[in-house]
């Protein structure tokens, strides 16, 4: 595989851009922005499913911060720890907020039930995150770059949100999350930008073989939980598996620097 050097920047415009041609094609049913506003959980079974579905989203974040706070010292760069000290301190900002609204809801403190699906998501990925800079990167990609689908499918189609978790996600989560996918975009680059022709086509196959990995294991995980999603906040599934792997293919397209017919055959979500 060749690269052919021609990326734009990457922005939260392409990737809306990027989304939406997938929409086209795969999914036109679903509407380009949000019809109706989501309600706050009702009976006794929604706010319960609610709470599960919070828990799962501050275990995202936590694990997200116990990752980059054992790996960080790694990396004789200084422009990335200084990106990975960002992210773990609003990381760490949103798993408090999601923790403190999870509570609200349910009249006691989740952080148990937190950490233990935070054991989950290592159990899940095992030492692929924290191994080598190969597969930190595969991490980054599938909990930062791979999940906008979703971000996109919950923005549109969600029917149950809480208020107060709805403002924060505005105001906080949604900028923040912005800024580390564009982070982590800039490691890449600063990288691959510097190899050589022979030097990228090494380090292609690398980020694809972690990259693949970390999909293998992620598979289950990413099921279990948009069953949860759909049956806590109503979110439309039905065409998450082909609008998630042709995503991927997207942002493994632009990262690679290669046209997406040229990639090979990937793990799916439903392998």
């Amino acid at each position: 595989m060749t690269a052919i050097l021609t990326r734009p920047a990457w922005t939260t415009d392409l990737e809306l851009e990027i989304f939406d041609k997938l929409v086209d094609k795969h999914a036109p049913h679903i509407p380009k922005k949000r019809l109706v506003e989501p309600r706050p959980p009702e009976t006794d079974e929604e706010r319960e499913n609610f709470y599960r579905f919070r828990v799962a989203g501050a275990a995202h974040d936590l694990f997200i911060v116990q990752v980059c706070a054992k790996i960080i010292d790694s990396f004789p760069d200084p422009e990335l720890q200084l990106f990975l000290s960002r992210q773990i301190g609003d990381d760490g900002a949103h798993a408090q907020n999601t923790r403190l609204r999870a509570q609200a809801i349910s009249g006691h403190d989740p952080i148990e039930d937190i950490q233990k699906q935070v054991q989950k998501h290592w159990d899940y990925m095992g030492d692929l995150p924290i191994r080598n800079w190969q597969g930190f990167l595969a991490f980054e990609l599938h909990y930062e770059l791979h999940i906008v689908a979703l971000l996109f499918i919950n923005s549109r189609t969600s029917k149950i949100n809480d208020p107060d978790s709805a403002k924060y996600a505005a105001e906080k989560i949604l900028p923040d999350e912005a800024v580390h996918r564009l982070g982590v975009v800039d490691w890449w680059q600063r990288k691959f930008d510097q190899a050589s022709q022979a030097e990228k086509e090494d380090l292609i196959a690398q980020v694809l073989e972690a990259d693949e990995e970390g999909q293998r294991r992620r598979n289950s995980y990413l099921r279990n939980h948009w069953q949860l999603s759909q049956k806590a906040i109503g979110v439309e599934i039905d065409n998450l598996p082909v609008l998630y792997d042709t995503w991927r293919r997207e942002v493994l397209a632009y990262f690679l620097d290669i046209p997406v017919s040229k990639l090979p055959k990937l793990v799916s979500v439903n392998d």
